[in-house]
């Protein structure tokens, strides 16, 4: 965990240190921007709770943004790395079974709101939905009273895998000719969630820091 904690202060500093630069040379130019197609890159960390414990996990994504000027869309998928347990209710004691679970992924969109800029800076807030996906899930112990007991279960491990959340973000962005370095925060409920492998206490959030490049106009010029 101080490994990843680590990383993330360093991608911090580096996307503050990058726009400061940015920020000397000139004016944002954000009036000329407003329509843009963004691709962007960015690291970060994930922290999530299970029934056994939290997780933190380093994060990995790419994402593709379009600007106006005071919304934006943005499609987002991200990979989160990781070794962790959680549970599921076991069959047919109901009582809880550990599951060994790994990675997670996720696919999403989210609409964008621009606050007002304060200098080169652009803050903004959203809301999205995201699928998420548990890459690999494994129950822990061999042993099962019947198969059908074991069929049930790995059917149920299965299906505790993926789930669809809404989301909402915390964004600021700085804007210079086509770049456009980025930090953001997510934060996803994930309390309460029994038919989901993140179902611990708490919420399920995601620190983003990274660039964007505009390549081009956005087909519309105006919302």
């Amino acid at each position: 965990m101080r490994s990843t904690r680590l990383s993330l202060a360093v991608l911090t500093v580096a996307a503050c240190l990058g726009a400061a630069p940015l920020a000397a040379q000139g004016s944002a130019n954000w009036d000329v921007r407003p329509n843009s197609w963004y691709w962007g890159l960015y690291g970060g960390q994930t922290s999530f709770p299970t029934s056994i414990a939290r997780t933190y996990a380093p994060v990995v994504g790419g994402e593709w943004t379009i600007t106006r000027s005071r919304f934006a869309l943005n499609v987002f998928a991200e990979q989160s790395y990781f070794n962790a347990v959680s549970t599921i209710t076991d069959f047919p004691t109901s009582a809880p079974r550990r599951v060994d679970i790994k990675d997670l992924r996720r696919v999403g969109a989210a609409a964008f709101s621009f606050l007002p800029p304060y200098k080169y800076f652009h803050p903004y807030f959203g809301v999205g939905y995201a699928f998420n996906m548990i890459r690999e899930a494994t129950p822990q112990g061999s042993s099962f009273a019947s198969a059908a007991t074991r069929d049930t279960i790995n059917a149920r491990v299965e299906s505790a895998r993926a789930a669809g959340k809404i989301f909402g973000e915390l964004g600021m962005m700085v804007s210079w000719k086509q770049w456009a370095p980025f930090v953001s925060y997510d934060i996803m409920p994930t309390k309460g969630n029994g038919n989901w492998f993140v179902n611990g206490e708490g919420f399920t959030n995601v620190l983003k820091v990274g660039f964007r490049y505009a390549f081009g106009p956005a087909v519309e010029e105006h919302w």
